[in-house]
């Protein structure tokens, strides 16, 4: 029997557990396989949040700073930004980044450092994390914390919901790996060697790392690093960002030299025990679909081809969270994933990538959910779920709420939806009665005439009224938001902001970007159409190009979108949720205990400045 060992790297939200591991932990388990999973982006958390790491830090960056001012006290900067030299440019970067941060933060530094662990116990504990006034004091501590964390490897900076890398260079493969490589701004680096040398002395025979995000970049290469240095492990790379870089990453032998051995691409459930049963056999990999590695029999990068073939969603094992430690979490109960399907049911956005790499849709039998929802409940105690399918078709989510009520399961939930008329007041009703709280919906945009561009495929004049109905039974609705659509005008932008400004009550929270133009979304298959005019690379690992398009250029747009979101959160300053990324799993447990009402009305007298939502 072979031993696999499936990680979790950072940077990704240290709330909730991501589904992959324990997903695919459970389909290896049930081939035959002796599997180990460890939350490495959690730990990573908990390790530079504490007193003495933030002392450290503290020391770290202040030491920099010093060295740096001596080094630059004649630098003309402006001079700087159109210097050819990268060295030059960094070093300024860095120390202007630092001095920045003291200059705007330095007398919160030392009360900081007493408090950050009675931050992080606010976070976990439940009788502090319910503490209105207590939570968003603890929240904003956490978030400049992180930020002093980060400061002795600026300008690179993590935060809960993202790790933001040097702003002067692109994702393309010659960087990344001089940032996998370079101490001074891989923060990952002395983390991921420790867990390396540790990994080598278990003898795994697989080790399987989970690239979900373009946020793991850096820290999922140090560790394949390390652990190709240092184990005979075969090392195996999946995920969805792995599959949405599949047609990048063949490019370089290195890669698969050096880093990793196989990328696992396409449909992990049955992709992955299929790779790990051929290695185990000595079945030759490239019979296999869905899998890239190099060959040294051949002298070169082998794609075995891309098979999105469907499989039954009710075949698969219930995912395993024995191997994780709940309290590890920054949440006083964890917030379960669960998949209902896998696919989009409408797949037309112009602008989404989310098909790429999936098969057609494909939902699990009501039946089989409420067994998985119940073995969950059963066997870790869960009452707190996000269902993570990318949209859920009403009438179906409307069985299941009934299905759930049937039951007698005492859950909590949220989930992403399409403003569909099919959710009326009955059906969100219902939806309410069997936990649905909060529901991340796409409004987009206000101008009907985008919105047909978009295809999003809804009676978009209808939607306050759908949002109103969710509100009135007492879901909590967040709109999401794209700003600077192609041929997108700044009049109709500013319909969009009038919408969410005018229409508070329903449009209870808001998540905002800018339009990007993503490498696998359909208007990519249409340039010259479609108001894009044209495209450059980013870089070959990141999966947004540089546009040119007819409307707005990429720099405008995202000043505006910058400046209305800065502009609504100072407005909302002293509301519990605003909101960003990492606050829904938060704000589900609030809305769980104390209801829509309640939440959208508090007042806060703890004040927090936009850039720590």
């Amino acid at each position: 029997m072979k031993k696999v060992l499936m990680i979790q790297p950072p940077q990704w939200y240290p709330i909730t557990p991501h589904l992959a591991v324990p997903l695919l932990s459970a389909q290896l388990k049930r081939a035959g396989f002796s599997v180990d999973i460890i939350d490495l982006n959690v730990k990573f958390f908990n390790r530079i949040l504490t007193s003495h790491s933030l002392a450290c830090a503290d020391n770290k960056a202040k030491a920099d700073l010093l060295r740096l001012a001596k080094l630059h006290q004649n630098t003309d900067f402006e001079a700087v930004k159109n210097s050819d030299s990268y060295a030059q440019k960094a070093s300024a970067l860095k120390y202007l980044s630092l001095k920045k941060f003291y200059e705007e933060h330095g007398a919160e530094i030392p009360a900081l450092i007493a408090n950050i662990d009675e931050a992080v116990r606010t976070m976990k504990e439940a009788e502090l994390f319910y503490m209105p006034e207590a939570l968003p004091a603890a929240k904003h501590n956490i978030r400049l914390a992180l930020r002093l964390a980060s400061m002795p490897f600026a300008p690179n900076e993590i935060d809960l919901d993202n790790y933001f890398v040097n702003p002067l260079l692109n994702l393309d493969w010659k960087n990344i790996k001089a940032q996998v490589a370079d101490r001074s701004v891989n923060m990952f680096y002395d983390y991921m060697l420790a867990y390396a040398k540790e990994f080598a002395k278990a003898s795994y025979d697989v080790i399987c790392l989970s690239l979900t995000d373009l946020s793991q970049l850096i820290s999922v290469f140090t560790l394949s690093r390390f652990l190709k240095e240092r184990t005979n492990a075969t090392i195996i790379l999946g995920g969805n960002y792995a599959t949405q870089i599949s047609k990048d990453i063949i490019q370089f032998e290195e890669i698969f030299k050096e880093y990793i051995d196989f990328v696992s691409i396409g449909n992990g459930e049955v992709a992955l025990p299929a790779l790990c049963k051929a290695l185990a056999e000595g079945i030759s990999p490239e019979k296999l679909p869905n899998a890239i590695f190099y060959s040294r029999q051949k002298g070169k990068v082998i794609n075995t081809g891309f098979s999105c073939a469907p499989f039954s969603m009710d075949d698969l094992v219930y995912p395993d969270f024995s191997g994780y430690d709940f309290r590890d979490y920054f949440t006083p109960e964890p917030i379960f994933p669960v998949e209902l399907s896998k696919g989009c049911y409408w797949g037309k956005c112009t602008f989404c990538d989310y098909a790429y790499g999936q098969q057609q849709y494909s939902p699990k039998a009501i039946p089989r959910i409420i067994d998985e929802l119940r073995y969950l409940v059963d066997t870790y105690g869960a009452s707190k779920f996000i269902f993570v399918d990318e949209c859920i078709p009403p009438l179906f989510y409307n069985r299941l709420a009934t299905a759930i009520i049937e039951a007698g399961l005492k859950i909590h939930f949220y989930s992403f939806a399409r403003l569909e008329n099919a959710f009326t007041k009955e059906v969100l009703q219902n939806l309410y009665n069997a936990g649905a709280r909060l529901f991340l919906w796409g409004y987009e945009c206000e101008s009907l005439r985008v919105m047909k561009l978009m295809n999003k495929g809804i009676d978009a004049e209808n939607r306050l009224k759908i949002l109103t109905d969710a509100r009135d039974v007492g879901i909590w609705n967040n709109g999401l938001f794209i700003f600077g659509y192609p041929t997108e005008t700044l009049e109709e932008i500013r319909q969009t902001m009038d919408v969410i400004m005018h229409n508070r009550r329903v449009i209870c929270s808001c998540t905002f970007s800018n339009f990007a133009l993503k490498k696998h979304s359909k208007l990519v298959e249409d340039i010259g159409k479609n108001g894009v005019f044209e495209y450059a690379p980013n870089g070959e690992f990141y999966t947004v190009y540089k546009d040119k398009i007819d409307g707005i250029e990429q720099l405008q747009r995202r000043a505006l979108r910058r400046n209305f979101q800065f502009d609504f959160l100072e407005k909302n300053a002293h509301a519990l949720w605003s909101v960003v990324f990492s606050d829904f799993d938060h704000l589900l447990l609030y809305l769980a205990k104390y209801g829509c009402d309640y939440v959208s009305e508090y007042r806060s007298e703890h004040r927090v400045a936009p850039e720590f939502r």
